[in-house]
């Protein structure tokens, strides 16, 4: 069975790079739950009393009471609480079984966290939860002794010597990884053909995608210099990760890879998402030796054959192991073309590497909540995104917004519905505060398609417009 040669020392630093992720992962979404707590964000989510998991009643039943218990306000802060001691258990690595517990409890809180507000997930979301189910399984498969050998958690003699590890965690990270960035190009060929190849996309990114920071969000991209940077980031995809296989090619997969994660770091709010990537790229710098028969002559002794038991396998962990990557690499494939069930989501089980895959064909833009009141239009957008926590990961709370707007989802009960009634709700209950008039005519939103401002009515809900 294929084994991946890593470094310990950059095994480690891995490891701790998926434990701050972890962290950051755990801390970001405590923060949701604080606001859903504390403030009015709970008026803007449909958070629905008997959410739909399955699609099985029966099952639905059982999953909702799971959902509904780790929703609870006690449950959250223990997770917070604990995450620090679960991670410092994962760096310290040691006891098999103990680190399958610990892989298992931190890929189930990372879920637990997020079961009913799950539009707050990012793409990296999905990833941070598979390298610790990698993690589990590693433990599942291996022998105690392999996993002290191979699987070591910190030390401070094995840093110094700093020996090669023929890790199974090591290869199904790279395998995960290897994923994300060949079907992140393979779906940008899918959705966005016309503005991928024809050298449009990064264009329509700088212009338009609210991911980029605002410093350069609007930046004009010469057409020649867009179209050189929309091939470099399908060779990125499509060719560069074949290098993680092949050893004289690894630091420089990792140079490009790794600096094109610098880079959205510094344009885009996409924050854990180089961190998970450059902690996964560390597990494919080489190490600065290999595991080779020593010999004290130029022939070579056949009789000695110790090394060899680093790649030894069991049946059990080929097994395991390859239905791991068909799974994998079957489902990155039918999410190509098909969404995924609502409990895949749920689990965060769904490997849609669709990273700018459109191109910024349909560019995310900005959106404007207008109230009617009898004093003349109010701009209430400030007032309706007021309860969000303020986070990174606000934006796909207003992604999703003006997705609904434009495919015209403003039904009562839709998100576009509860947030006009959140607002209308808070706007009268400001005007109550300052003695003004609370009375609201009706609402209306304002976008912006591209160059376009476009006004959009909300579908009335009764004559007062209240």
């Amino acid at each position: 069975m294929f084994r991946y040669l890593a470094s310990y020392r950059f095994y480690t630093l891995a490891k701790i790079g998926f434990g701050l992720a972890y962290l950051w992962y755990i801390w970001d979404f405590f923060w949701i739950h604080f606001a859903i707590w504390n403030s009015q964000l709970g008026l803007l989510l449909i958070r629905a009393t008997e959410p739909v998991f399955s699609g099985d009643p029966d099952l639905d039943v059982f999953l909702r009471s799971i959902a509904l218990f780790f929703d609870r306000k006690t449950v959250v802060w223990i997770i917070l609480l604990t995450s620090p001691l679960v991670v410092g258990f994962y760096l310290w690595g040691r006891r098999r079984w103990l680190q399958f517990a610990v892989g298992c409890w931190m890929s189930a809180s990372i879920i637990a966290m997020t079961a009913l507000i799950d539009f707050f997930h990012s793409t990296a979301d999905v990833w941070v939860n598979f390298v610790f189910i990698a993690y589990s399984l590693t433990a599942l498969v291996s022998s105690n002794e392999e996993w002290e050998k191979n699987e070591s958690g910190f030390s401070l003699s094995k840093w110094k010597a700093d020996p090669v590890l023929a890790s199974t965690y090591a290869s199904l990270v790279v395998l995960i990884q290897f994923s994300v960035y060949f079907f992140a190009g393979v779906n940008k060929l899918v959705d966005g053909w016309v503005p991928w190849t024809t050298g449009v996309a990064i264009q329509n990114l700088m212009a338009f995608d609210n991911s980029v920071h605002e410093f350069a969000q609007g930046t004009y991209v010469p057409y020649w210099l867009s179209l050189i940077l929309c091939y470099v980031t399908l060779f990125q995809r499509l060719v560069v990760p074949f290098g993680f296989f092949f050893r004289r090619y690894r630091i420089w997969t990792v140079l490009i890879l790794g600096t094109m994660h610098i880079g959205y770091a510094i344009l885009m709010y996409v924050n854990l998402f180089p961190l998970i990537g450059i902690a996964s790229l560390l597990m494919v710098l080489p190490s600065r030796t290999a595991p080779v028969l020593e010999t004290s002559s130029r022939k070579p002794r056949r009789v000695k054959k110790a090394p060899k038991q680093i790649y030894r396998s069991t049946f059990a962990q080929g097994a395991v192991i390859c239905l791991f990557i068909v799974c994998l690499f079957g489902e990155c494939l039918r999410l190509t073309c098909s969404d995924a069930a609502p409990l895949e989501k749920t689990l965060l089980a769904v490997p849609n590497w669709r990273m700018f895959a459109n191109g910024g064909a349909t560019p995310n833009g900005e959106w404007r909540l207008i109230l009617d009141t009898p004093g003349g239009e109010i701009d209430a957008t400030e007032i309706a995104l007021q309860p969000l926590p303020h986070l990174w990961r606000d934006r796909f709370y207003i992604n999703m917004i003006y997705s609904d707007l434009l495919r015209r989802q403003g039904r009562p009960g839709t998100p576009v519905d509860r947030l006009v009634k959140a607002t209308e709700k808070m706007y009268g209950a400001r005007q109550l505060q300052l003695n003004g008039n609370p009375v609201i005519l009706g609402a209306h939103f304002n976008f912006v398609v591209k160059t376009q401002t476009i006004r959009l009515p909300v579908v009335q809900r009764n004559p007062q417009g209240s």
